[in-house]
């Protein structure tokens, strides 16, 4: 660290105190007498390595070059592949988010099939854009995909020009005989997000994401999608939402308001399609924002990863703001950033328990520990039942190439 000891360092963050941030309730309830998990993990083969070679700054093809995990990928499955695509990362050799590099974030448009009968990965060839932070949904019709933000065209990275919000929508198949992806189109988005949350009940996907909450009938995508009233609760993003017993829940978020400071949300809604009536539902014991949402038979819901240390978050944006507002390069701004890389380098994770909700009763309880590195920013796959894990994100600008597999 330059000019920086890690007990200076510490001194610092102590001193500065937080950035205001409000919570949508207290963050302190216990969830209920830790359960034994209810879920039998197993590992599956990693992500393979991405290959397109378009920068020199990415040591692609290097005998050391590997995966090096994605945040916000396409991963969904279809029938008997799994389909995982685009996602972002930082892959200049020990440079991330808070030391000088050239392309900062980098979104791929790299794919990648895993073919369950013979266990193995192969290359799916590449997307039309390089995207990442969708909100994907396993169907009969192949891997829904919904927006996302990114670059047309192909792979670029965030300090060459900012990202571009989408609002796409289609579904990719693998086709096996012609050992190809095929898209197929439909309507788009109402207008362009990324880190939104979708759901299917009855044939009807809804999605969520800011102040917005929409609605196409899969049987009827000529109809085009459909405003729905909001939820009874803020605004918000990177929220965690799923279908299960004839509803939509939303749970949890994040928000940054007109003064910069934060709300982190632990309030939860649900939306019945047949009483066309959001209900607020009992409030997670804590955040789990940037985490996923898995149904488990009828009335089950299962919450993994995502981030609950609200403390950190505000502690590292206020030494970000401290730093923008400095002269950038100078003492003063070198200074705080060396205490968002300390924060950074020894991050200790995100939400490693595994909460379970059950809809009849309206009630939390913690149902085991994720068996890795817990994820934040990649979605829950139901691959026939099952939550496959593929991916994500495990610490600030750190990625994970672990796929992993629960029954339950």
């Amino acid at each position: 660290m330059t000019d920086l000891t890690r007990r200076a360092a510490l001194a610092l963050a102590a001193a500065a105190g937080p950035v205001a941030w409000t919570a949508s309730s207290a963050t302190t309830t216990a969830a209920g007498s830790t359960a034994d998990s209810g879920a039998t993990w197993r590992r599956l083969p990693d992500v393979p390595a991405n290959t397109t070679d378009w920068h020199d700054a990415i040591p692609v093809g290097e005998p050391f070059w590997t995966q090096l995990g994605l945040a916000g990928p396409i991963a969904g499955a279809h029938v008997d592949h799994l389909i995982v695509a685009g996602g972002a990362n930082f892959p200049e050799p020990a440079l991330t988010a808070t030391r000088a590099n050239t392309l900062g974030k980098v979104y791929w448009n790299d794919a990648f099939v895993y073919d369950r009968r013979t266990q193995r990965w192969r290359d799916a060839g590449r997307l039309p854009d390089a995207v990442g932070y969708t909100a994907t949904l396993s169907t009969g019709d192949g891997v829904l995909v919904i927006g996302g933000e990114g670059y047309r065209g192909g792979p670029s990275g965030t300090l060459q020009r900012p990202a571009e919000k989408f609002a796409d929508v289609y579904h990719l198949r693998w086709d096996a005989r012609r050992e190809r992806l095929d898209r197929t189109d439909l309507p788009p988005l109402p207008r362009p997000m990324s880190y939104a949350v979708a759901g299917i009940v009855d044939g009807v996907v809804y999605v969520a994401e800011g102040a917005d909450f929409v609605a196409l009938d899969l049987d009827r995508p000529d109809r085009g999608w459909t405003a729905l009233p909001r939820w009874p609760g803020d605004p918000r993003t990177v929220a965690v939402g799923a279908a299960q017993d004839g509803r939509f829940f939303l749970l949890s978020g994040r928000a940054q308001h007109a003064d910069k400071s934060w709300t982190f949300y632990r309030d939860a809604y649900a939306y019945s399609p047949r009483h066309r009536a959001w209900e607020r539902i009992a409030d997670l014991p804590w955040c789990v924002t940037a985490g996923l949402a898995h149904a488990v038979g009828r009335t089950g819901l299962v919450v993994a990863g995502g981030d609950k240390d609200i403390d950190r978050w505000n502690l590292i944006e206020h030494h970000v703001a401290l730093r923008n507002a400095a002269p950038p390069g100078s003492a003063e701004w070198q200074r705080h950033n060396d205490v968002v890389t300390w924060i950074y380098d020894h991050h200790t994770g995100f939400n490693g328990e595994l909460l379970r909700y059950d809809t009849r009763r309206d009630r939390w309880t913690v149902d085991g520990w994720f068996p890795g590195p817990p994820p934040a920013t990649t979605p829950a796959v139901n691959w026939d039942g099952d939550l496959v894990v593929a991916s994500g994100e495990v610490g600030p600008g750190i990625r994970t190439p672990r796929v992993w597999q629960a029954s339950f």
